[in-house]
């Protein structure tokens, strides 16, 4: 019996990883589109900080953007978002003063790209907060249910896909100059691009905005919205040693 359990899991390794490599295959000859078309790329090989304390938030308050130590209550693998962010803002996280995150973290299953019955809304917010001590942090979320108000931090609702919630949210936020903006929302293209539409208007002239949980198929889409517009555009895929690429892409856009 424990012979038959060992076999069941020496085999259950052995074509996980040769799934993931055939998924592998198949991203690359995706994105040998994207190659093809966007022929420079800056590949970066790193070794992941353990100690960071943005990856160590998300650890706390239970945010899926990165783990250390797999102790958030969702059921998938985490992104490796906090790598980036860290990367880009731990010399000047005293001088973002404001944020914008659009998607708490619903815990409602009737819901989409909700964080599970298990999830914690606002856990990525609270993140936030902490890592920019001279920010103040406003959400959006299409879930009423999950509105709160904290030291630092204000939620309101958004609806992602309805310009005239987008702009009735804008209104009574009543900021234009936002440092951070991130959409974790509903993850689907059009969710994104309404939303960055109606709110790019209210980044700063040197702020960041980056849509979180890009799928590979939506990648080619914004490239193709983007590829006649005056923005700078990254698009970004953070791989994962053990896992496939999935969802685990950004955009990043400026000014």
């Amino acid at each position: 019996m424990i012979l038959k359990r060992i076999i069941k899991k020496i085999a259950k390794i052995i074509f996980g990883r040769f799934k993931l490599r055939l998924r592998r295959r198949k991203l690359e000859k995706k994105l040998a589109v994207i190659n093809g078309q966007l022929s420079f790329k800056i590949t970066s090989y790193y070794s992941r900080n353990s100690n960071d304390i943005l990856v160590k938030l998300c650890d706390q308050y239970g945010s899926d953007k990165g783990s250390e130590q797999n102790l958030n209550p969702y059921p998938w693998d985490s992104h490796s978002y906090a790598d980036f962010y860290s990367r880009h803002f731990a010399s000047c996280r005293n001088n973002i003063k404001k944020v914008f995150e659009c998607g708490i973290g619903t815990n409602n299953p009737n819901i989409p790209s909700n964080m599970t019955v298990n999830g914690i809304p606002g856990a990525s917010l609270r993140v936030w907060r902490d890592y920019f001590p001279n920010a103040d942090i406003f959400g959006g979320d299409i879930d009423a249910e999950i509105l709160f108000e904290e030291d630092r931090i204000k939620t309101f609702y958004l609806d992602q896909l309805n310009p005239n919630a987008i702009k009735i949210f804008w209104d009574t936020v009543g900021i234009t100059d936002f440092d951070l903006m991130i959409d974790d929302g509903l993850h689907t293209f059009d969710a994104g691009l309404t939303l960055f539409i109606h709110s790019i208007c209210h980044l700063s002239s040197d702020g960041v905005y980056v849509i979180e949980d890009v799928q590979n198929k939506d990648l080619f889409k914004y490239k193709t919205f983007f590829e006649h517009s005056n923005y700078n555009v990254d698009f970004i895929l953070l791989d994962r040693p053990t896992l496939d690429l999935a969802d685990n892409n950004l955009v990043v856009i400026r000014k």
